[in-house]
């Protein structure tokens, strides 16, 4: 039975974490036995690893008795820097709305619209500019930025399209992140094809914008979760994106009426209810009724797994990398082995980055073949991370991530 055992300084940013996402901050106060002889360098340290330093500052005033006075100053100057980043990307996103005005539907995902759910949204820190579109109108959007001076990314994304001037950086998606393959990715679609149309406006700091409704938020926010943990892994900005979202929409009908039927149907429920729970047991926000079954050794485990790797799996590259050999972004879940997850990722890769093979197939074996062999060559002189490294580490990751049963589902039959 395994059971997580946290370090003081774990708890400490834990607490503060949750602190940032609790309306009532004063009732999560840590004990003075809690906060004697913590290492607080470390806990700014994690804070950076784990994305969260803003937050984690502004509630560690309460504490400030504890903290040594050159860390908290060292700490300060990382949070206030974090804060003049996160309002060039606020100015992005308002030129960005600008631009698009009334005449094109689109959807502010994760950040801006991720923070709308905390408590204090200018303290959850961002990283650039996300927004979903009408597919249909990809080509004149595109059109559109070039003109308006972003440079177009020829970047190997299979969701979205980065554009770049001096001082932006967007993310043009045509589809959310972490879509399934097969009849599960047909049903997400169908689940959000109107979104983009039926968009909740929000005002927060110098612009006015688009993001999505709660319910398509759940799915979208999932999605998003999944895609990341499946490869190299998310931190607790992820999970605390997730908390402050269901402490704020957990009585709402339209979980029983709607969502968690359709996680049900697509297989998806099983790892909504551990990140729930988990957000319940760490993050102190409330556990709903349909996740409090869920599996408290694997909430352990997935808290682990989140202060062990880190935001993006900073913590460790090769930890990171293993992703490749667990899923393939998580678009088929965990129920193929790591050979299939390698084999398929290049294969996919190809045909993003070579489509003359999808109309000359002569082409691809030579190509596929380039491309693994250039792959393992790399690993061996350790300009990629090593094979024999990763292995063992998405060995670990992949034994506790079978238990979300992500995307396990029977076919529905055919009406």
């Amino acid at each position: 039975m395994y059971k997580l055992e946290l370090t003081k300084e774990q708890k400490i940013l834990l607490n503060l974490t949750a602190r940032s996402i609790s309306d009532t901050p004063s009732d999560l106060v840590l004990p003075e036995t809690e906060l004697q002889d913590a290492d607080w360098k470390a806990i700014v340290k994690e804070s950076v690893a784990q994305t969260v330093p803003l937050a984690t500052f502004d509630r560690a005033t309460v504490y400030k008795n504890h903290i040594p006075e050159d860390v908290y100053a060292q700490w300060k100057n990382i949070a206030m820097g974090v804060l003049r980043s996160d309002f060039g990307v606020v100015q992005s996103q308002a030129d960005l709305v600008e631009l698009l005005g009334d005449k094109y539907p689109y959807l502010i995902i994760k950040g801006t619209a991720a923070g709308a759910y905390y408590p204090d949204p200018e303290l959850r820190a961002l990283g650039d500019v996300d927004f979903l579109i009408d597919p249909a109108e990809q080509d004149e959007l595109e059109a559109l930025l070039v003109k308006e001076g972003y440079a177009k990314s020829n970047g190997d994304h299979p969701n979205h399209i980065v554009f770049k001037k001096p001082g932006a950086h967007l993310e043009m998606h045509f589809e959310v992140a972490g879509v399934p393959y097969g009849w599960q990715g047909e049903e997400v679609r169908a689940f959000l094809k109107n979104a983009v149309f039926e968009p909740v406006q929000r005002t927060q700091d110098v612009s006015t914008f688009h993001m999505p409704n709660d319910t398509y938020h759940g799915l979208i926010l999932l999605l998003h979760m999944q895609h990341h943990m499946l490869g190299e892994g998310f931190g607790l900005r992820h999970l605390s994106d997730w908390a402050a979202y269901v402490a704020r929409t957990y009585e709402k009908p339209f979980w029983t009426e709607t969502l968690v039927p359709f996680l049900k149907k697509i297989g998806l429920f099983t790892y909504t209810a551990v990140m729930t729970k988990t957000s319940a047991k760490y993050l102190c926000v409330p556990c709903p009724d349909w996740a409090k079954d869920a599996d408290e050794e694997t909430c352990d485990e997935i808290m682990h797994d989140i202060l062990t790797g880190g935001n993006f799996g900073r913590k460790d590259e090769n930890r990171a990398k293993s992703g490749m050999l667990i899923s393939e972004r998580g678009k088929g879940g965990t129920k193929h082995g790591a050979l299939y997850n390698l084999a398929h990722s290049l294969h996919k890769a190809v045909l993003r980055q070579y489509p003359i093979v999808k109309k000359v197939w002569i082409f691809y074996p030579f190509v596929y073949a380039y491309k693994a062999l250039r792959f393992l060559f790399l690993s061996m002189i350790g300009k990629r991370p090593s094979l024999v490294k990763m292995a063992p580490e998405a060995e670990k990751r992949k034994s506790v991530y079978d238990k979300l049963a992500v995307f396990e589902a029977d076919e529905p039959p055919v009406q």
